[in-house]
């Protein structure tokens, strides 16, 4: 089934007013070449985890630090990160401080480690590690807070009464909305920032008040008083609010207004050296360059840029020099210094001292930073994908019409296009294939319930290190093996008999392979003489009998309660895609009896990476039927022991495979939704049959899996569902 994509324009990344405009390449000092930004980053991430805080791990501080964690662990692609925010999140049992009195789960700095807990479940998957932060958020949405925002009673602290809240709180509340689906969490979230807003914003000076205590206070040159850090997390809140918040969200305007405003104040403000001061309009008295807040300022510029709000040429300079200036602070073992310590005088910042938030700060920065630099002066076509479903999404396919990426990318060709994942800071494979009239880029990603991604179409850069592809989506005619046709994937692998079998075997039946080692082997298998793909050695085999039957998956017209299946095997083959994302085949039959009904057939089947089900389109053509009762189905003859699930379009089951090797899992299911079927049992067969026009093509998806230690029925099950509930609910895609 064709995915329908939403495709609509959105603004190009460096030069939002000439969108994919050739241009030059940004002058970047050395300290901005990309070898140079990872390793000062895992330097001053590698310090900072031999030196842990001994602050509370469910604090603020670490909830900064582990938000630049998280960013710098996606970019390195290093489980060492992961793991060490990992141990963090158990060591807190993913939960938040509750406290006494008024405050219990209100206080938005104990929110701000929430923020990696969630990133965590997206790659982990563990509802565990967002089930505290849940329940303590309904708690709130039942017993929301009405005190007023001024400081004079610290019970206050239960709304955002002061600015540095508008990182902690915020985006975990849109993280949130975002992985359940749920707007309630995101509409609390922007009632209680607008509130603060009203209450702390200056509109004349484009930046926040601390809180209301500062409101009348005057720094010594007579200048509204306002604090570099806590203007600094409110950017950071307001980018990564953005970053998670649905694109038509009615109040989104409001923070893409308040975003701009800010960050064309800080850049006017912003010193020579490029180190904002503790006090923003005061360098002066405060004349000591400061980390933390430099750190966040240089992150939600960069972001800006990155992300097409803010163009390269007036804000890019900025972001360099601030950049620059960081790397000043980073001692040679990798100690991140002249950041000022919590309640500290901001008069006397000095270079040895340090502090988690602003490491945090640091990686955040670096991690946007590296994308300029990564896409500096490159030609791109920005696109946005969303997964619109509750369920997670493994090796996604993202399908695009390659015509909306080359008419508006000039010079760019199936033969030098890349896409670039903003999210790990890297290029992915892709694959361009020719379906018909029409031409497909395809790439893959995986997604969490409701996570929107942002990736860049480009040309190759000069420097492109090419992929070493071992993993792929394959497939074979196999005339050393009596003519079967062989597919595979890094899950599992599949077969067709072929013309010279016939003798023996005539079947339409899939004949299910289980694969124990991701890299093709069907070659090998079926090829090399003497070698017995009956037994397990080391990289699995044919466990699975077919016959003739449909075995896993195959479908034939099914007439007066039996499957009349062809009367020769497929007479031609034709491989349209194959690798490394998807391979694509069709087979052919020619015309034989189904009954009173003379049949011919053209099975299309494609599988893709990572997935364990085929894609299959059954186009039938007879002379004398416009309708065609169908049947797809799964052969389970009668092995033991076995489990069978059905349910709507949908047949799972799952049964011991031949000799002692585990388990096989087999599972089918119709597409469209609202396709009008019947499940039933017949010649040894569990069947979803349905009436089929012969003008259009029978659609479904089959598939297999296999555990040599035996595979949870449950587990294959969930799978099948969830594939199919993702399958009816495709991802969005935005240009």
């Amino acid at each position: 089934m064709k995915k329908n994509l939403l495709i609509a324009l959105l603004i190009s990344a460096f030069l939002p007013n000439i969108c994919n405009a050739a241009q030059k390449p940004a002058k970047l000092p050395d300290q901005m070449q990309l070898a140079k930004i990872m390793s000062v980053m895992g330097k001053v991430a590698d310090w900072q985890i031999a030196n842990p805080s001994k602050h509370n791990t469910k604090d603020w501080t670490h909830g900064a630090l582990f938000a630049g964690m998280t960013a710098w662990a996606q970019t390195a692609g290093s489980e060492k990160y992961y793991n060490a925010l990992l141990e963090f999140g158990k060591k807190n049992e993913w939960k938040t401080i509750e406290r006494k009195r008024a405050l219990k789960f209100y206080y938005a700095d104990d929110h701000a480690v929430a923020q990696m807990y969630i990133d965590m479940y997206k790659k982990y998957k563990d509802p565990k590690m967002i089930k505290p932060i849940t329940e303590a958020f309904d708690w709130i949405l039942e017993n929301q807070p009405t005190t007023p925002l001024t400081h004079d009673n610290w019970d206050h602290k239960v709304r955002y009464n002061w600015c540095d809240a508008l990182f902690m709180a915020p985006p975990v509340w849109a993280k949130l909305a975002r992985v359940t689906g749920d707007k309630k969490y995101l509409d609390y979230m922007n009632k209680e920032w607008w509130a603060t807003t009203d209450y702390l914003f200056d509109n004349e000076e484009g930046l926040y008040f601390r809180d209301d205590r500062f409101f009348e206070k005057r720094e010594a040159n007579g200048k509204k008083i306002f604090w570099s850090r806590g203007n600094g997390w409110v950017m950071g809140g307001l980018v990564r609010v953005l970053e998670e918040m649905p694109d038509d969200y009615p109040d989104r305007k409001r923070y893409e207004d308040i975003y701009k405003k800010m960050a064309a104040k800080v850049i006017k403000i912003q010193p020579a050296s490029g180190m904002w001061h503790s006090s923003l309009l005061d360098p002066v008295t405060f004349g000591t360059k400061e980390a933390s807040g430099t750190g966040f300022y240089c992150y939600a510029l960069a972001w800006g840029i990155n992300h097409g709000y803010l163009d390269a040429e007036t804000y890019l300079p900025a972001v360099i020099k601030s950049w620059t200036g960081l790397l000043e602070c980073v001692q040679d073992d990798g100690k991140l210094g002249n950041v000022q310590p919590i309640g500290a005088d901001p008069r006397k910042v000095t270079a040895d001292q340090t502090e988690i938030y602003g490491v945090g700060a640091f990686l955040l920065a670096g991690t946007e930073v590296y994308k300029i630099a990564k896409l500096n002066g490159a030609k791109t076509k920005n696109i946005t994908v969303e997964n619109p479903a509750r369920t997670f999404r493994e090796s996604e396919t993202i399908s695009i019409d390659f015509k909306d990426i080359e008419n508006t990318l000039e010079g760019i060709n199936k033969n030098n296009i890349t896409i670039f994942d903003c999210k790990i800071n890297n290029f992915l494979i892709t694959q361009v294939i020719k379906e018909g009239k029409s031409t497909k880029l395809l790439f893959q990603t995986d997604f969490a319930p409701g996570e929107k991604k942002y990736f860049r179409a480009m040309k190759k850069p000069a420097n492109f290190k090419h992929y070493e592809l071992r993993d792929s989506a394959t497939a074979r005619f196999v005339p050393e093996r009596m003519d079967d046709f062989a597919w595979e994937n890094d899950k599992t692998a599949y077969r067709m008999y072929g013309p010279a079998l016939e003798d023996e075997t005539i079947t339409c039946g899939i004949d299910a392979f289980v694969k124990s080692v991701s890299y093709p082997v069907m070659a090998h298998w079926l090829t090399t003489k003497g070698y017995n793909y009956h037994k397990d050695q080391g990289q699995g085999g044919d466990f699975y009998k077919v016959g003739k039957t449909l075995g896993c998956g195959g479908a034939a017209p099914y007439i007066d309660g039996k499957v009349c299946l062809p009367s020769k095997n497929y007479s031609d083959w034709k491989i349209i895609a194959n690798g490394p994302i998807r391979t694509i085949f069709e087979l052919t039959y020619k015309p034989w009896q189904a009954g009173s009904i003379t049949v011919s057939e053209t099975k299309r089947i494609s599988l893709d990476l990572g997935s364990y089900l085929n894609r299959i389109e059954c186009t039938y053509s007879s002379d004398n039927a416009k309708t065609i009762p169908v049947a797809a189905g799964l052969v389970f003859g009668n092995a033991r022991p076995a489990s069978s699930a059905t349910g709507n379009n949908f047949i799972a089951h799952c049964q011991k495979a031949l000799g002692k090797n585990g388990n096989i899992c087999i599972g089918i299911f119709l597409c469209p939704p609202g396709t009008a079927s019947h499940t039933i049992k017949a010649e040894g067969h569990l069947l979803l049959t349905k009436e089929q026009k012969t003008s259009e093509p029978f659609v479904y998806y089959a598939g297999s899996r296999w555990h040599n230690k035996g595979e949870k029925f449950t587990t294959w099950r969930k799978y099948l569902r969830r594939y199919k509930k993702n399958i009816e609910n495709p991802v969005t895609v935005k240009f």
